[in-house]
């Protein structure tokens, strides 16, 4: 199992950081990819066909925010919620309002994140902002595993994700922001080490948050992981939650607080 998940890792990382480094379009189309196969995964969580209309209703909410998020105030909101509500008419109840509202919740939470993620990449030093979100994230994850693992101590949330702890969450926040500030200094540079450390810490929160969210997803849904697709990991949705939640938080940080 171990030995599965390392290469999946290593197969992933490399599909990543060289779709980055290609061009702002590689990265966007791997985005889109990446969404709708997390909005797939999300309707079979609350048992709706991978090709029904309320699913596919949910794979053109992802695309038209990862693509033409400008028409996301204007079209996708009220429209969206009209559509929504349409969907059990249409379906004849076959996909009641029960599934369609998380269907289009769903597919706001993953759109929105993917938008954010191909807008850093579209940033003055998008790349350098990549990868200082990404390893924030990466290094609040193994902060927080292997300080929790070691002091323990009181849970952050056992009826969500029984096994994260307090110190595990706080060691994950001082790492995110740390991770920040070095690689933030060595790329980046111009904004210093308290602003770094803030948005490193920002986006640690905002990613294990995520995590959490994902977690009382699935623990609704009666699934242990949400797909199968990524050997040894589970499924997409597993891999990115944490990246869907931190990514606008990011965006919002160097846009509009990096003045």
């Amino acid at each position: 199992m171990l030995k599965q998940r390392v290469v999946t890792a290593a197969v992933a990382l490399i599909v990543v950081v060289a779709a980055i480094f290609i061009s702002p379009w590689t990265w966007c189309v791997l985005v889109l990819a990446g969404t709708l196969m997390g909005m797939a995964e999300l309707a079979a969580m609350v048992k709706q066909r991978r090709f029904g209309l309320g699913t596919l209703w949910g794979y053109l909410l992802v695309a038209a925010w990862v693509l033409a998020p400008q028409w996301a105030p204007s079209f996708l909101v009220p429209w969206g919620v009209l559509i929504t509500l349409t969907i059990p008419v249409l379906t004849r109840n076959r996909v009641p309002f029960a599934a369609a509202a998380p269907l289009t919740v769903g597919a706001v939470y993953i759109g929105m994140g993917g938008w954010s993620l191909v807008s850093l990449r579209g940033l003055d030093d998008g790349i350098a902002w990549l990868f200082i979100t990404m390893v924030s994230i990466w290094t609040t994850d193994t902060a927080a595993f292997f300080v929790g693992q070691r002091l323990q101590g009181p849970k952050l949330w056992p009826e969500i994700s029984p096994n994260k702890t307090i110190s595990g969450a706080v060691a994950g926040v001082v790492a995110g922001g740390i991770a920040a500030v070095v690689l933030g200094s060595l790329t980046v540079g111009r904004l210093g080490v308290g602003w770094f450390f803030s948005f490193g810490a920002l986006v640690s929160i905002a990613g294990q948050l995520g995590d959490l969210a994902e977690s009382a997803y699935k623990r609704s849904a009666g699934v242990k992981d949400s797909g199968h697709l990524l050997p040894g990991h589970g499924g997409v949705l597993d891999r990115v939650d944490s990246v869907l939640f931190a990514g606008p938080v990011a965006l919002y940080f160097i846009l509009h607080l990096s003045t």
